[in-house]
């Protein structure tokens, strides 16, 4: 009798223990089930998705809580950019920990009128000097950069090499410029100083009635990119009237038909 018993005890608590797995299970899967957002039996779950898309205002989208519609605001007048790092620049101008914090600075304030409007210090955007000589390094990465910046902005009117025939230009009401001729190569004029260009390139050439003979590009080309395209149009003036005869013979067989023979 005892022994029934015992045995009857035991499986009502082997009832009672797999009632309590069975309750755990899903009480686990409801709350699995539960997780808004989760639209995957795949890790990784979203337990809180109003992290993850909260809302937000992507570039050139359109919003109603501007009157003009647009998403992407303005900068607010008369304000002026700084760095994150409060500091003194005429402190820390020869300490070289701040070097980095300083070239930050300066792009951000555009500082260098010569780097960032082709001018020389003590000139204005209205009274230029320009500057004779752009204030970047030239190497053949720049020019290769340049001559893909021209190649996709500057030939449709200028042609591949500059010339002012491209497809564009040959259409449009003011002849575009021919980039290899004197004007652009003699630096005692404006027209022939890296400055100059980098201005045209950046800022357009505009007519005495404020029409422009060739747009403005500052909104498509960056200073550096500006600089490099520059480069390229000195490296394509340079081309011009080279003798083949000067060029490394390795050039000489990959340009000429007859392999360099003539």
């Amino acid at each position: 009798m005892s022994t029934n018993n015992h045995s009857t005890r035991r499986h009502a608590a082997g009832k009672r223990i797999g009632a309590i797995a069975l309750i755990a299970g899903l009480a686990a899967t409801a709350v699995l089930t539960g997780c808004r957002g989760d639209r995957s039996e795949k890790p990784p779950r979203q337990f809180f998705p109003d992290m993850d898309e909260q809302p937000k205002v992507l570039p050139q989208t359109a919003t109603n809580f501007y009157e003009d519609g647009r998403s992407d605001r303005p900068l607010v007048a008369r304000t002026v950019p700084f760095g994150a790092t409060p500091h003194d620049p005429a402190v820390t101008a020869e300490a070289g920990w701040a070097g980095e914090i300083r070239a930050e600075r300066d792009r951000m304030l555009r500082a260098d009128p010569v780097m960032y409007l082709g001018i020389m210090p003590g000139s204005t955007v209205e009274e230029p000097v320009y500057a004779d000589y752009m204030p970047v390094e030239v190497d053949r990465d720049l020019v290769l950069r340049g001559q893909e910046r021209f190649d996709i902005f500057c030939s449709a009117c200028h042609g591949y090499t500059g010339q002012g025939d491209g497809t564009v230009g040959r259409l449009w009401s003011y002849a575009p410029a021919n980039l290899l001729g004197e004007l652009y190569r003699d630096r005692s004029a404006d027209q022939g100083k890296d400055g100059y260009l980098y201005k045209i390139i950046r800022r357009g050439l505009q007519n005495p009635d404020g029409t422009y003979r060739m747009p403005p590009y500052g909104h498509a080309i960056d200073e550096r990119d500006a600089w490099a395209i520059v480069a390229y149009i000195r490296a394509l003036q340079a081309s011009q009237g080279v003798n083949i005869d000067q060029l490394d013979p390795a050039d000489r067989a990959r340009l000429s038909p007859t392999g360099g023979t003539q």
